[in-house]
């Protein structure tokens, strides 16, 4: 008889220094593509977590992350494993038209607002203006500036503006609903675009506010 092990899967917001994330595993339906189990009889843990019984030593679970596509992941060694985090915010990457790159080569404005409560208020808004080899920005924080400068243009940071764009696509098709959500707004001079995140899942702007160094 085999020696079977049993591994708590739960799911993880790997972007946040905590781990922490709304995304249940409800939303994340995750499906055993090896041989193990899950566990019967879980129904009032199966939001937060759900245990695995393991014989093997390759664990591989296919799920949907925040943005709606399927993710698959292998865990090696399962065996020796208790625990086990699936990354609801892993990205899938595209390719899409970038706006950014529309802008600069138009010399457009590239604007981004966000709302919320159903655009109730403004709660922020980014400006980049291509000029020569910079993005000058200023960055407003309920209706006030708050910070101005420039950005160099450079591969790495059109790249992290690009990837931005390309997530505000996939939130709109997000798992789940929120009934106060957050709207963002982007236009670049040439495209108006406007996504709603219904995912409840704390994605921000945040983050590419901070790549930029224009938050800390």
């Amino acid at each position: 008889m085999f020696s079977q092990n049993r591994i708590e899967l739960i799911t993880i917001d790997c972007s946040q220094v905590n781990g922490f994330t709304m995304f249940s595993l409800n939303q994340a339906h995750p499906k055993i593509l090896t041989e193990q189990e899950f566990e019967e009889g879980q129904d009032y843990l199966s939001r937060q977590k759900r245990i695995v019984l393991n014989q093997i030593d390759s664990l591989r679970i296919e799920y949907t992350n925040i943005f709606g596509q399927q993710i698959d992941t292998t865990f090696a060694n399962a065996k020796e494993l208790s625990e086990i985090k699936i990354c609801v915010n892993k990205y899938k990457d595209y390719e899409k038209k970038s706006l950014i790159r529309q802008s600069i080569e138009e010399n457009k404005k590239w604007i981004l607002s966000t709302s919320w409560g159903h655009q109730v208020f403004e709660s922020d808004k980014l400006i980049l203006k291509p000029k020569k080899e910079f993005l000058k920005f200023k960055y407003y924080k309920n209706g006030k500036r708050v910070k101005r400068g420039k950005i160099k243009i450079t591969k790495i940071i059109i790249d992290r503006i690009s990837l931005f764009e390309r997530k505000l696509n996939l939130m709109q098709n997000a798992d789940g609903g929120c009934n106060f959500g957050v709207s963002y707004y982007l236009d670049n001079g040439i495209e108006k675009l406007d996504f709603q995140d219904n995912s409840c899942n704390g994605f921000s702007n945040d983050q590419l506010l901070t790549e930029l160094k224009i938050i800390e």
